[in-house]
């Protein structure tokens, strides 16, 4: 007779076995007298989590809006008004000086200082700040305005440019980097891409592609007439001597007038060798000379 026992199987007949991962997970959560364990997190992970969390922290707090103070943007802009609106031009001029010093070279700041400058008579400084302006915004009108103006006032002649100097006045020098850098790279994405993916290349990718290369390649006399153009200066004193050789006691050749403009063509310790219209060329001293954009 058969007993009523739990009946086990033949050696034969075993049951499918649990995979290993389960029934160590399994022996470990019905253990007698314990309680079911959570994963441990690594060390070396645990600490680069709390790093983390240390960092985005310190960011927070250093990106967290501090109360303005006399010296932020806002303030001094406020201020700078406020003293040209009175009449206090040279407060103005000290409180753009130290807005466009601490970086920021946005157009309306650099119009702003110009004004400011020509306000307390010093016309080449005003000059230098309105042909900065003018090179990163070419379509500020007033700005174009002002230095006709000037060197009307002052009967200079705007610089002689050359055409591809001419041509790279039509944008701001980083929109040519970028259009440029657009053209050369989606003709080369849309030539690459296809075969790379296994796809039929058809004939608009060409197209395409041919119309961006050109666009890279009309942007090719605008860098280099942008890269020209910064050889340019400003005279800022007037009656600024040009001298024959790099020495204060070198021979005068002729004097030079606040605002105008000449290019910067080498230095030498203290001076600038420039050539200014007429073929005029000579050393000046780098206190008396701006370049537009300092390398």
């Amino acid at each position: 007779m058969r007993t009523m026992g739990p009946e086990h199987p033949t050696k034969t007949e075993r049951l499918p076995q649990m995979p290993h991962f389960f029934r160590r997970r399994a022996r470990e959560s019905t253990d007698a007298g314990s309680r079911p364990r959570l994963l441990k997190m690594p060390r070396a992970l645990a600490f680069t989590f709390y790093l983390l969390m240390l960092a985005l922290h310190g960011h927070a707090v250093s990106a967290a809006p501090s109360p303005a103070s006399d010296h932020s943007p806002d303030t001094r802009f406020a201020k700078a008004s406020k003293d040209y609106t009175a009449g206090e031009f040279a407060d103005a001029v000290y409180e753009l000086r130290e807005l466009v010093n601490n970086g920021d070279f946005s157009p309306g700041a650099l119009h702003n200082l110009g004004d400011a400058e020509w306000k307390v008579g010093r016309h080449g400084h005003a000059v230098l700040a309105w042909e900065r302006a003018l090179s990163l915004d070419p379509f500020g009108t007033n700005t174009a305005a002002n230095l006709r103006f000037a060197r009307h006032d002052a009967r200079v002649d705007a610089p002689q440019l050359a055409w591809h100097e001419r041509y790279s006045t039509a944008l701001p020098g980083g929109w040519w980097i970028a259009i440029a850098s657009g053209g050369l790279w989606g003709g080369v994405v849309l030539l690459t891409l296809p075969r790379l993916l296994g796809w039929r290349r058809a004939d608009w990718h060409q197209g395409v592609a041919a119309a961006l290369f050109a666009i890279f390649l009309l942007c090719g006399p605008a860098l280099f007439g942008t890269w020209k153009r910064a050889q340019f200066g400003v005279v800022l004193e007037d009656e600024t001597p040009l001298r024959l050789t790099p020495t204060r006691e070198a021979e005068t050749l002729v004097k030079l007038t606040s605002g105008e403009m000449a290019r910067a063509e080498r230095e030498r310790g203290e001076y600038f060798y420039v050539r200014a219209d007429g073929d005029r060329a000579g050393w000046v001293r780098k206190a008396d000379f701006a370049r537009v954009w300092p390398r």
